[in-house]
């Protein structure tokens, strides 16, 4: 998938090392845009890092032909892995922390919904405590700079995930 000209430019800023700070100046300098440009789109420089964590986690959570929400989760952490520095900074450096818990478990919910929807009727409300977990893993795992062995941390949301399906079978 082609990333966007601004996920570009911010992947490759935070992707290098670690960093404590990125500003709008910064970004704008790399993009060849003015303050003006920028402040039109975003609000913040938090909100670019939403902006580009959305794109980055609908792209990975999109379903391809039949695979599973385990598939689609499991893709999603290899991605995180690869490029840990990445979301390491993003998380580290963002001034609104629970923007991202809110965007992003919005998008966990998205996705199970997605993938719920032709399967039957599901519990939104077990969506949603579900997606809640699989944030507060992922967080904690990326906190943690990816340390853990992806397999565990998959391990960890196939066991959330495994109470939505649960909800397939009981209906058939």
């Amino acid at each position: 998938m082609k990333l966007t000209k601004t996920e570009q430019v911010l992947v490759f800023e935070l992707s290098r090392y670690s960093v404590e700070k990125y500003t709008v100046t910064k970004f704008c300098q790399k993009l060849d845009i003015n303050r003006g440009a920028f402040y039109r789109r975003y609000s913040n420089i938090c909100d670019l890092f939403t902006s580009v964590l959305t794109l980055q986690t609908r792209r990975a959570l999109r379903s391809v032909g039949n695979e599973s929400m385990d598939r689609m989760f499991y893709r999603m952490l290899k991605k995180i892995k690869e490029n840990k520095t990445f979301y390491g900074n993003l998380h580290r450096i963002a001034k609104d922390p629970p923007l991202f818990y809110r965007v992003l478990r919005k998008e966990y919910a998205l996705a199970i919904e997605n993938y719920m929807r032709p399967r039957g009727p599901f519990s939104v409300r077990k969506v949603e405590l579900v997606a809640n977990g699989i944030y507060a893993i992922i967080f904690n795992w990326v906190v943690d700079e990816c340390r853990h062995d992806i397999r565990d941390v998959y391990q960890s949301i196939h066991l959330l995930l495994t109470h939505i399906e649960q909800t397939i079978r009981r209906t058939e």
